[in-house]
């Protein structure tokens, strides 16, 4: 079994990604400080949100999750550590599990038989959300993926896929 969530295109996950740098006020600054935004804005109790920051050993290889039915993020210890410490990889790792809990509540997801386009795939859908939160299209429209990676807090690799997305003709 598969697992499908609602259809989101590019631009719509794009959207998302912006309404919730708008909503804190971050628009137009390339490097979005995803640790405070989850420990201040997630994190206060006032919203329906928890996160963990869970010892390696017990989440092995596995970087973080979001159980949107209980509203609960975990993030592995060393990952945690890394984003605090500003290591592009981490940071990406938070902001894509900023999107499952934004994208991915349970009436949004079923399981699926056969293939799920891409589109519908929720890792698909993270993975962009993760990409449009760091590095906003607006705002990296003109710079080289070098530049990308620098200031917006991403990996070569990531900034390289962002650089590529936005240049398609």
């Amino acid at each position: 079994m598969n697992i499908s969530a609602i259809p989101l295109s590019r631009a719509r996950i794009r959207e998302m990604a912006m309404e919730v740098r708008r909503a804190c006020g971050m628009q137009d600054e390339p490097y979005f400080p995803i640790v405070e935004f989850i420990e201040w804005v997630l994190g206060d109790p006032e919203n329906d949100f928890d996160y963990e920051i869970v010892p390696k050993e017990e989440m092995q290889d596995t970087y973080g999750t979001t159980n949107t039915a209980s509203n609960v993020m975990r993030i592995r210890e060393d990952v945690y550590n890394g984003a605090v410490a500003g290591n592009p990889r981490d940071r990406f790792t938070l902001c894509h599990e900023l999107g499952h809990y934004f994208m991915h509540q349970p009436k949004y997801i079923s399981y699926a038989r056969g293939s799920v386009p891409t589109y519908c795939q929720p890792e698909w859908q993270a993975n962009t959300f993760a990409a449009e939160l760091m590095a906003p299209y607006h705002l990296v429209k003109n710079m080289t993926p070098q530049e990308i990676a620098d200031s917006c807090g991403m990996s070569k690799c990531a900034a390289n896929i962002q650089f590529n997305t936005y240049h398609r003709h």
